[in-house]
């Protein structure tokens, strides 16, 4: 009884080095993921950006009721030219990028422009936030460009998460189709399918945009992108927008709001190559879907927008899509691997899976 009484009296043991080997592991697993985590905090820092160039664009549009989207990117263009291309310039071979590369930043630089146009313009038909919801379109581009040309396989949590992203896109579609604004604004679909073919052009845009600034200099980059943009948005400009920029009204706070818009979007273009470098442009999209939190804020404080329940479900679901995304991370496909082939592995991996076993 003793000896029974012994061991009965023996305290718990504490394992020191357990519980410390445990922290280990979480400080190696967070320094595994630290590029990760530096794209997702710079991807925030990006969503501040982009709710800030639509808040400028909407106010223009519901104070002033002036539209000018071209302008509005051809100062930031030729900023990004004359700041990057005199650095550029001092480089042996500056001639040789412009001789070997201009062909791809020409085609890159269209697609930019012709993607912030649209979106842009949209402001005058259609909300603030519908049109930060819909920018989750890009998500779905990117990722059928991305399997294609660069690669990448995504797997079934990945395909789920884009559907119920696209399903919240098509709840804020439906929403404005069968609401009014109550300035008039009639053509809410209108400005939501311009927004569409903008997000698709930042898609394909994007997807090219990851490949260079992987192969090439983001300097490089900035330069051309921006040397591009002038010269397409200043010909856009004369053409689109003559006539709008003669008859304005012109007041230092439009010039404060055209400026806040120009240093958004300068920034917000000198920032996106460094979340590219760091990681994809898959996961460049997911960050900006945050935006929508901070535009929710922007709509209630100074547009008085009243969010029905077609709203909130449409973020909702937007949301749980981009959060089942990324409980798991792509891989890279394996050089001798076609994409027919990784369409059937994929496939016949899922349908093995649900029982199917002749496939």
């Amino acid at each position: 009884r003793s000896h029974d009484r012994k061991y009965l009296n023996i305290k718990p043991i504490s394992f020191p080095m357990e519980e410390s080997r445990r922290k280990c592991d979480v400080a190696k697993y967070l320094l595994s993921k630290r590029r990760l985590l530096v794209a997702l905090l710079l991807g925030q820092c990006l969503s501040l950006l982009l709710c800030g160039t639509g808040t400028t664009s909407q106010l223009l549009e519901a104070w002033y009721h002036l539209s000018v989207p071209t302008t509005q990117v051809f100062v930031v263009y030729v900023l990004l030219a004359a700041i990057f291309g005199s650095a550029l310039a001092t480089r042996k071979d500056f001639l040789s990028i412009l001789r070997d590369n201009w062909w791809k930043y020409a085609i890159l630089g269209i697609l930019d422009v012709e993607g912030n146009y649209l979106v842009v313009l949209a402001y005058k038909y259609t909300t603030l936030t519908s049109i930060q919801l819909l920018d989750s379109f890009a998500i779905v581009g990117v990722m059928v460009l991305s399997f294609i040309f660069l690669r990448i396989r995504f797997h079934l949590v990945h395909l789920v998460g884009v559907a119920l992203a696209i399903v919240g896109m098509v709840v804020v579609f439906l929403a404005d189709l069968h609401s009014l604004r109550t300035d008039g604004g009639e053509h809410q679909w209108f400005g939501d399918l311009l927004c569409i073919a903008g997000v698709t052009f930042y898609a394909i845009g994007n997807v090219a945009q990851e490949f260079l600034v992987k192969n090439h200099s983001v300097v490089e980059y900035l330069c051309m992108i921006g040397l591009v943009g002038s010269v397409v948005t200043g010909i856009q400009m004369c053409v689109l927008e003559r006539v709008q920029l003669v008859n304005a009204e012109w007041n230092s706070y439009i010039g404060l709001l055209l400026g806040g818009f120009g240093a958004c979007l300068l920034l917000f273009y000198v920032i996106t190559p460094q979340v590219m470098r760091l990681s994809s442009a898959v996961v460049f999209n997911l960050s900006l879907i945050t935006s929508d939190f901070f535009t929710l804020i922007v709509g209630v404080l100074f547009f008085g927008f009243i969010f029905s329940y077609v709203y909130i479900i449409g973020m909702l679901l937007t949301v749980l899509g981009v959060a089942i995304y990324s409980t798991k991370s792509p891989t890279a496909a394996s050089p001798g691997d076609s994409c027919g082939c990784l369409v059937r592995r994929l496939f016949r991996k899922h349908a093995q899976r649900a029982g199917f076993l002749w496939v």
